[in-house]
């Protein structure tokens, strides 16, 4: 009798918690949804005042200012703010559009200021696309750091002094590459080709073909110039392939005589 009056209280206790956790939970909720409220409330007043602070004296957005620009169109920045002209310029959602900005491969950095006038000041850093890749399928502008910028369209003849590289991993190598080269033959070469993944072939725009030494891409070009310095042109185009793979000496392979 007592075990079962001890045990119905305890039923009674529990009914009793749970009630006022109930309830305790619709007063919270109430509070957290009647804060929200408010606190939009609040900030549609703010926005209000704001917008009317700035119409009244002269603090709307009318101008936005971009450094010159290479390969990206200027209207492509301009989009992301033009929608905000008249608005205040203490409102401009500047985090908003710099999400957009860093989506844009072209744009390797950027600054976004504002006069808190009427003007915001835009200067972009861009990619410098130093080579195309060709993966079988499509042509890819690069970076150097590898990375892709962009495809290579119709746009193809404004990068014709880029050099064209193919092979697997020839991407991840390319920028090695171009660091070994002397400067004056990076215009004469048209296509790089990387070998079994450690050597490159490279086709120069006078249509020869050279095979480069594995260790030493500088030595190969050198001893390249040299024997270019006392061939005639005639001589040179005579020539379909050149071997420089060995220190020191050249290999010749000729056209085929039709």
């Amino acid at each position: 009798m007592i075990k079962s009056r001890i045990n119905k209280k305890k039923t009674n206790v529990y009914s009793i918690i749970r009630s006022t956790a109930f309830i305790a939970l619709i007063v919270i909720s109430f509070f957290i949804f009647y804060d929200a409220y408010k606190s939009n409330v609040i900030k549609k007043v703010f926005v209000k005042n704001i917008e009317k602070f700035s119409k009244n004296y002269g603090y709307s957005f009318t101008e936005v200012n971009i450094n010159k620009l290479i390969n990206i169109n200027p209207e492509e920045i301009e989009k992301y703010f033009t929608k905000y002209y008249g608005n205040s310029i203490f409102l401009i959602p500047i985090k908003e559009i710099s999400k957009n900005l860093h989506q844009n491969k072209w744009i390797k950095d950027f600054t976004i200021k504002n006069d808190y006038k009427n003007t915001i000041n835009v200067n972009i850093v861009e990619s410098i696309p130093i080579g195309i890749y060709f993966n079988g399928e499509d042509s890819f502008l690069f970076d150097n750091n590898g990375k892709i910028i962009d495809l290579v369209d119709s746009n193809y003849n404004l990068y014709f002094d880029l050099i064209m590289f193919e092979g697997n991993n020839s991407l991840l190598n390319a920028n090695t590459l171009l660091n070994s080269l002397p400067l004056l033959f990076r215009n004469e070469i048209k296509k790089a080709i990387f070998i079994n993944n450690r050597r490159w072939d490279v086709q120069l725009r006078n249509g020869i073909n050279i095979k480069l030494s594995e260790n030493n891409v500088l030595d190969s070009f050198n001893n390249y110039d040299k024997f270019y310095k006392n061939v005639s042109n005639q001589e040179l185009a005579e020539i379909e392939m050149i071997d420089l793979r060995i220190p020191k000496q050249i290999i010749l392979k000729f056209k085929a005589i039709e």
